[in-house]
């Protein structure tokens, strides 16, 4: 549940790049994703990818290998759902679909964020702000969307663009060796491991982003 808003902390003082997001919150599947993909990026584009639109762009980028020339994926794996996972996320839609939904919590807020940063309220009232921005409708499509998600792990190897991955060693949602083993199967890739982070990067630590932005493209 992510607006332009994720994105200010970094490219407010990046002026050597146009930062341009792609809303894919209208999208009802992976594949729709891809169409919105295919026909917003340039050839050879430069793409910064957080969380589940990262995985959405290894979906797309293994059936168009030469579209991205460089791509750098932010708290991301290209693993697909287990039972449990989907589970979780059919009991969440069934409970949405019948009752009044009345924004992300403060304690859900925070799962988002290292432990240390779970008092900071500028952090947690722009999740909480991109949430309400959305509102209940777009967190039921994309729990939808997102639930036909499959293990691209065997076909990372068929994309040609040049990867670098951050990741957190201490993010909550998604697992630091599920990372490291997607970024191994890459042809050219390479990693930075942060510490005292939590999932979302891009607000946690902009400069951080910022600065690898500047380096790898």
């Amino acid at each position: 549940m992510c607006t332009p808003e994720l994105w200010e902390y970094v490219c407010n003082d990046l002026t050597k790049f146009d930062c341009i997001f792609i809303d894919t919150t209208l999208a009802t599947s992976f594949e729709e994703i891809d169409q919105l993909l295919d026909s917003t990026l340039e050839e050879n584009a430069f793409v910064v990818a957080f969380s589940m639109g990262a995985y959405a762009t290894m979906h797309f980028t293994v059936s168009h290998p030469n579209r991205i020339q460089k791509l750098m994926i932010l708290a991301a794996s290209a693993n697909g759902l287990n039972a449990k996972e989907l589970q979780l996320r059919k009991s969440t839609i069934d409970f949405l679909e019948e009752h009044t939904y009345k924004g992300i919590a403060t304690a859900r807020a925070q799962q988002f964020l290292h432990p240390k940063k779970h008092q900071n309220q500028e952090l947690i009232q722009v999740i909480k702000d991109m949430d309400t921005t959305l509102g209940k409708e777009v967190l039921i499509r994309q729990l939808k969307a997102t639930s036909q998600r499959v293990d691209l792990t065997e076909k990372l190897s068929k994309i040609l663009a040049k990867i670098h991955v951050i990741a957190s060693k201490e993010d909550a949602l998604v697992n630091i060796e599920a990372v490291k083993h997607s970024q191994q199967q890459f042809d050219k890739a390479t990693i930075s491991i942060l510490k005292n982070c939590g999932h979302m990067i891009p607000l946690e630590m902009p400069d951080l982003v910022r600065e690898s932005i500047l380096r790898f493209f």
